[in-house]
């Protein structure tokens, strides 16, 4: 989704913790002994994602910003139409019915994500918030720093959406709270927001009990949401909780676990691409295998992320021959 720095400027940290986010990922999705001990962390594994892409698109000059955010937003949709098509395949391979995909459903698919395989809204809300963001930074850069406060819907949506609006069904809440607008856009902000700011905020915070205590405060919102009956895993310290890990990774910037700095910078967005198509494989070949499953799909994920980077690697090479052999020679 975005280009690495040059190895000098890159934090490290930011990586790892990249990795550690592609794991609680899968255990959203997956099962995992201790899973209920982990809910306060599975809530920002895809917002530390965004607000990364914001933190590294964040840039002093305006023209050089606003060409990595259209660059990326072009390579994330491109990336989105082939994640949903190689979906699409696999579900019709696998005997779902044509009819169930609608022309209607693939143009929402388009700008929501949600028609093929749900956890691909992702894309579709990346791409489009990058612009939006981009747009922002051109003609109402003040308002960056109000976009993290749309927030505020998507924790309301989530949090309570079933009470408030018990005339929505399931599918048009998931809609209205992930997307662009209400959860990409707000964390991408957020990490745009901390890169231009973080050496103010790193002068005037101690960074690392601030993180622990935002982190005590999300467990305390989990279990006091628990004894009220309710569920989700988005909590109103899961903003603050995501900056701060973000600025935590800019004290430590040196700080790196070299196998989990590599999956971060290499595989990390794949196997948020593909674990699904693992998912659905070990549910049918070991059902019972439970207490473990989040780890084993992880590691299942790993090889395929290598296959696709080859693969487009090769896509790579190929394009860039025949682009050499149409350019003309001309002779001295």
């Amino acid at each position: 989704m975005s280009s690495s720095p040059p190895t000098s400027q890159r934090i490290e940290s930011l990586y790892v913790l990249k990795a550690l986010c592609s794991f609680l990922v899968v255990v959203v999705h997956a099962q995992l002994w201790g899973k209920s001990h982990l809910t306060p962390l599975l809530g920002i594994a895809t917002p530390c994602f965004l607000a990364i892409t914001g933190f590294l698109l964040y840039s002093a000059d305006e023209e050089r910003e606003w060409g990595k955010a259209k660059k990326w937003a072009r390579k994330t949709f491109l990336l989105s139409l082939a994640c949903n098509a190689l979906y699409l395949s696999f579900y019709l391979w696998d005997g779902v019915p044509l009819s169930r995909y609608g022309i209607s459903g693939l143009v929402l698919n388009l700008f929501t994500g949600h028609c093929i395989s749900t956890h691909l809204w992702y894309l579709s809300a990346v791409w489009q918030a990058l612009l939006l963001l981009g747009l922002l930074r051109r003609y109402a850069p003040r308002l960056i720093c109000m976009a993290p406060l749309l927030y505020l819907i998507a924790y309301v949506l989530r949090a309570y959406g079933k009470q408030l609006f018990p005339m929505l069904d399931a599918d048009t809440l998931f809609i209205l709270r992930a997307n662009a607008l209400v959860t990409a856009l707000p964390f991408l902000a957020t990490g745009y927001l901390v890169h231009r700011y973080k050496d103010y905020l790193l002068s005037h915070l101690r960074i690392l009990p601030c993180t622990a205590g935002i982190l005590a405060c999300a467990y305390a919102e989990y279990y006091l949401r628990r004894w009220m009956g309710g569920g989700s895993i988005f909590f109103l310290s899961t903003w603050p909780l995501v900056a701060a890990l973000v600025l935590l990774c800019c004290r430590y910037r040196s700080f790196s676990l070299p196998v989990l700095a590599h999956i971060g910078r290499v595989h990390s967005a794949n196997v948020y691409y593909f674990h699904i198509l693992v998912l659905i494989y070990a549910n049918r070949l070991l059902p019972d295998c439970t207490a473990w499953q989040a780890a084993l799909v992880y590691a299942a994920s790993l090889p395929i992320s290598c296959i696709f980077n080859a693969m487009v690697s090769a896509a790579h090479r190929f394009a860039h021959s025949i682009k050499a052999c149409q350019t003309p020679h001309t002779g001295v």
